[in-house]
């Protein structure tokens, strides 16, 4: 583990231009930009002979700081429906995702007048994958060409297109095209809501609330097989399954257009301050104007040093260290997520249930899908208390073991079949039944740690590099669900069904190593802060550090402020 001495503290880096001296005057910091309320609002940490020393300046740098002076205990009714809109990217990613299970097996021969197969269904399930690759790749470029609510937009436009060209679909290729176009909503979705979340949400709740995002992609997927029950025994249902995604879209549209502000870190990189300032307002509506403006000042000091053209911002990704670094860890974690196997279950349950014999699979497959569901809330009330890190560790060798679980019972079923699921055979319920329940537990194993955490990637990126660096790391997660969803049914025909499972346990393996010794701890850091964890090396044992003494700094202001109402 590489845990070099780098000056790492338990805060915010200080500006360049003060970062020579020890020690400084209060009147020569505040003769920084918008910074000379900043003693105002963090007065508790200034020395009261107007010397600030570094440990001191670095608190006053800190934006959770402020935040905790100006927010309180709860998050604002505004910040939770500028959340809610924002998901409903990630309930659409979750439906549109999760609706092909049931398509695949309901289409019948309405498309080109014959059934479909394993490779048809392989490929019409990977199109949306390659356009989701596609757009992950462009999507920073443009949210920090026009913001993120507006890129949000460009999404919803494919997703009833995309939604109307599938339904209405007779041939293949058309379905194809279709899943394309849904694909470059899809991948620019995954990407920019969380990012807009996490750039929105306290640092105090920044975990839970980019958590409503995966509640929202699982909550799409559950919906989605329960649609595809309720049209399973209708003539074309999959046409209406399809098209009842091209709704939500639409009342994102009016939620972007009427409520949500644009992001405030956005606001300021694009010199905006006062919409900025007005933005933060309503998110924190119990700060003063002198912490609202304490918050904007730290921000414009951070993004004035950031700023820097498209060229060159994509060149820091691969020339500098700390970021590479990101981009390294955000990947392979992303990659974790696809490799580890869970959208096999996702994309085919319905195809791989019906083979194994279940006679009502598609009512089976919406018990994992529920059980997905149900289990991402519990990273929602604990992901920022416990944090990032323990939920991966806790949770990656549970999903190992009922992989390996699920491997063993599928090579005791198919014995008598030469390790082959053939439809028609009757399979013995005992086998069957402990199958469903090993994938369930995988599931939910799953859904804690793997579904949830790698999406808080943006975390480990500066404002100048975070649009690009995501986009890197979203595009090989899409990269990795592509080798899943083109290759599960024809690698379960090549290393059987149990070798499949097994590999993919093998593959998590391999990455749970790698998060043990590399990837730190951020929960409860600022976003300027986490950045310092990357810094000379993969910091895990002083982010823990840093973390510690985050829960003691906001301790110790609680009580003064207890103690200061108190008198």
């Amino acid at each position: 583990m590489s845990d070099h001495d780098n000056n790492l503290t338990p805060v915010d880096e200080k500006p360049q231009s003060l970062q020579s001296d020890d020690k400084v005057t209060s009147k020569e910091f505040a003769d920084h930009d918008q910074l000379n309320h900043l003693h105002i609002a963090t007065r508790s940490v200034v020395s009261t002979e107007g010397v600030i020393d570094a440990a001191e300046l670095n608190q006053v740098l800190d934006e959770a700081a402020i935040e905790a002076a100006g927010q309180g205990e709860s998050n604002s009714l505004y910040l939770w429906g500028l959340t809610f809109f924002a998901t409903i990217g990630g309930l659409l990613f979750g439906y549109d995702t999760g609706a092909i299970s049931s398509v695949l097996v309901q289409v019948g021969s309405d498309l080109d007048s014959r059934p479909l197969t394993d490779g048809n269904k392989e490929f019409i399930t990977a199109a949306l994958t390659v356009g989701a690759i596609i757009s992950a790749l462009c999507a920073g470029v443009v949210a920090d060409k026009i913001g993120r609510k507006w890129t949000l937009v460009i999404c919803d436009i494919m997703f009833v297109i995309g939604a109307i060209v599938q339904a209405a679909a007779h041939k293949k290729y058309e379905m194809v095209i279709g899943r394309v176009l849904l694909g470059f909503g899809v991948g620019a979705a995954a990407q920019i809501v969380p990012v807009y979340i996490q750039e929105l949400a306290p640092a105090r709740a920044r975990g839970r609330l980019t958590c409503l995002n995966s509640i929202a992609v699982t909550g799409g997927q559950v919906v989605a097989y329960a649609i595809g029950a309720g049209f399973e025994n209708v003539s074309s249902g999959w046409r209406w399954i399809i098209a009842l995604g091209a709704f939500p879209p639409i009342v994102q549209v009016f939620g972007i257009h009427f409520f949500m502000s644009e992001s405030p870190r956005y606001l300021v990189k694009q010199r905006r301050e006062d919409e900025a300032a007005r933005a933060l307002a309503r998110i924190y509506p119990l700060a003063t104007p002198e912490q609202i403006n304490a918050k904007v000042g730290v921000l414009k000091k951070h993004i004035q040093v950031e700023e820097a053209p498209l060229r060159q911002r994509i060149a820091k990704v691969w020339t500098d260290v700390p970021t590479r670094r990101a981009v390294f860890l955000t990947s392979s974690t992303l990659a974790a997520q696809q490799l580890s196997g869970f959208n096999s279950l996702l994309y085919f349950s319905n195809t791989l249930f019906q083979k194994a014999g279940l006679r009502n699979y598609t009512a089976t497959s919406l018990i994992v899908s529920g059980a997905n569901f149900a289990c991402t809330f519990i990273p929602l009330k604990y992901i920022d208390r416990v944090g990032r890190r323990r939920f991966l560790l806790a949770t990656m060798p549970c999903v190992i073991l009922f992989l390996v679980c699920t491997a063993g019972i599928f090579a005791k079923m198919l014995q008598p079949t030469n390790q082959r699921l053939v439809e028609g055979y009757s399979y013995p319920t005992s086998y069957t039944s402990a199958m469903l329940v090993f994938m369930v537990l995988y599931v939910c194993s799953y859904a804690i740690g793997l579904g949830n955490v790698p999406w808080q990637q943006g975390e480990f990126y500066s404002t100048e590099t975070r649009m690009i660096g995501t986009s890197i790391s979203t595009a090989v997660n899409w990269a990795g669900n592509l080798v899943v969803s083109s290759t599960f049914l024809s690698l379960m025909n090549a290393i059987t069904p149990s070798g499949a499972f097994g590999f993919f346990a093998g593959l998590t393996f391999v990455f749970l190593v790698l998060i043990y010794f590399l990837y730190p701890e951020t929960s409860l850091l600022s976003l300027e802060e986490v950045r310092t964890t990357l810094d000379g090396g993969f910091n895990v044992k002083k982010s823990l550090k840093v973390r510690k003494e985050k829960i003691a700094l906001w301790k110790a202001q609680r009580e003064a402020a207890h103690a200061e109402t108190s008198a």
